[in-house]
């Protein structure tokens, strides 16, 4: 997720923040807070050369050039030199900065912000350094849900996962993965950055492209966990906005590692049929196919069995399409048809050349289970990407 200098104006305390200069550069990322006091004196000379971590927001009320306005540019060249990323003042002792000062961060892409009002530099500290701490946070639960995604954890790493990313989740738990169109995940990302609260049994974090959200409850009731999962949607903004959402079975928290992987898998298969909505009850045979999605001998065969195709015209040919469309079709040549834009007989024609390279053995009906198989598959695995 990374703290970027604009995450930090979604903050209650610098809503009033103004940017006067270097606007392009505000998805400059930082990692602290740091103060501008008398390191551009001369009596800070011999400091000012290591005064500085980077990758840091500089506070300052320009105290060093009260008399010499001047500095101010010299101490923008210094700032942006030592790698810090952003200088917001107070303006005590500048309503305005020096034009060249301005000019020259404009240049160098360095977001220069001018305090709303009397806002303490301690307040802004601590709820800089709070979204940092979440942001930290994030990375770590990026870091579970891949290592849960990847593969099945302990009954005792299960417990130890549920622990930390929440808690007070309550014995049985479902997962949803939801993907918003970019605006709204935007502004969904930033509630959650700004500390959205959500109630205790729940949780919601971003995930790649998508949103991870669990919810849980003492009793397995379906309604409840819809009323839950609105809650939340709303509590983000993205009620009704949601273009893709998979959500898993109820399991105990024992389970959680399985629970999300039915939630990432069932949310990837949802984008694959190009369905809103997908529970994992319903996958059919993608059920069987998750469960060894990360298996060699799942992608091993997909490989083999496509591979004359792979060979002969490489991962964006007509063919692959044109089984990949019949197979989401159902074996439907005519809704294969319509959605490749192909007359019926064009798709027999490519559907015979299919069997022909693939599968010339096999009858209709097996040849149509394997390639439906194969493609899954190759789909699958392609949306994990």
């Amino acid at each position: 997720m990374a703290v970027r200098i604009k995450d930090l104006l979604d903050l209650a305390i610098m809503k009033d923040f103004s940017v006067v200069a270097g606007e392009k550069g505000l998805n400059r990322v930082i990692e602290t807070t740091e103060i501008l006091d008398f390191e551009f004196t001369s009596e800070g000379e011999a400091y000012r050369k290591s005064s500085f971590e980077g990758k840091s927001i500089v506070l300052s009320v320009l105290l060093f050039a009260k008399d010499r306005p001047e500095l101010i540019l010299e101490a923008v060249k210094k700032l942006i030199a030592q790698n810090v990323q952003a200088l917001a003042y107070k303006p005590v002792f500048f309503k305005e900065l020096p034009q060249e000062a301005l000019d020259y961060a404009d240049e160098m892409n360095f977001p220069v912000l001018k305090f709303g009002h009397d806002e303490f530099f301690e307040d802004v500290i601590i709820a800089v350094r709070d979204l940092i701490h979440r942001d930290s946070d994030y990375r770590r639960t990026e870091l579970l849900i891949g290592q849960m995604l990847e593969g099945d954890l302990s009954p005792d790493e299960n417990e130890a996962v549920s622990e930390e990313i929440n808690p007070f989740f309550r014995p049985l738990i479902t997962a949803i993965f939801a993907e918003a169109e970019p605006g709204d995940a935007e502004r969904a990302e930033r509630l959650i950055q700004s500390g959205s609260r959500l109630r205790s049994g729940a949780f919601i974090t971003r995930y790649g492209e998508a949103f991870l959200i669990v919810l849980s409850q003492d009793e397995k009731s379906d309604s409840g966990f819809s009323a839950q999962l609105m809650d939340v949607l709303t509590s983000c903004g993205l009620t009704d906005r949601v273009v893709s959402m998979g959500i898993s079975g109820i399991h105990e928290k024992s389970a959680f590692d399985r629970t999300v992987r039915e939630a990432f898998w069932t949310w990837k298969t949802a984008k694959i049929e190009k369905e809103n909505v997908k529970f994992y009850k319903d996958l059919g045979i993608y059920k069987l196919i998750i469960s060894h999605i990360n298996s060699e001998s799942t992608s091993e065969y997909m490989n083999d069995y496509l591979l004359p195709l792979f060979e002969e015209e490489g991962r964006e040919g007509e063919l692959l399409k044109t089984a990949a469309e019949y197979v989401l079709a159902g074996g439907d040549i005519g809704k294969t048809a319509e959605r490749l834009f192909c007359h019926k007989n064009t798709i027999r024609y490519r559907i015979s050349k299919l069997q022909e390279k693939l599968d010339p053995e096999a009858d209709e009906k097996a040849f149509f289970l394997n390639l439906s198989a194969a493609i899954k598959i190759y789909l699958l695995l392609n949306e994990k990407k």
